[in-house]
């Protein structure tokens, strides 16, 4: 059983790589240097607007490799977020060790638990999404 939702929301990743935190090379304690500011980055994303859940979590099979990965209302909630002075303060620190990924994603089909039903969501995308560029 199907049924159809409003727009889209997103799902926002930020993949993080801490070269050699794990014992390899790298600083003794930055990972959790890097948990405690990714944690500070969560709770400020979470008091903005158009925020819906959020989790810190690291690679099973590579501790060295983190995501941060937050729902919003739309494209529009998190762009804002992003504004906000106390996410860039937070963040900003943290983009050091980003990996350079596309992180933004529209859930087109979504599905809240194992016996419920799959929600269906319309684009939010223009049509011409993919080739637009500013200045086009």
């Amino acid at each position: 059983m199907t049924e159809q939702s409003g727009p889209a929301p997103v799902v926002a990743m930020l993949r993080f790589r801490l070269a050699g935190a794990s014992g390899l090379g790298g600083a003794a304690g930055s990972d959790a240097g890097f948990a405690a500011g990714a944690e500070r980055a969560l709770a400020a994303l979470g008091r903005a607007a158009g925020y819906r859940s959020g989790r810190l979590a690291r690679a099973v099979d590579d501790p060295d490799e983190w995501v941060l990965v937050t729902e919003w209302d739309g494209p529009g909630a998190w762009r804002r977020a992003l504004g906000g002075f106390d996410v860039k303060m937070e963040l900003t620190p943290l983009l050091a060790h980003a990996v350079d990924a596309p992180g933004a994603f529209e859930v087109l089909v979504g599905q809240d638990g194992p016996a419920a039903p799959l929600r269906h969501h319309g684009s939010g995308l223009a049509p011409d999404a993919a080739t637009a560029a500013p200045g086009q």
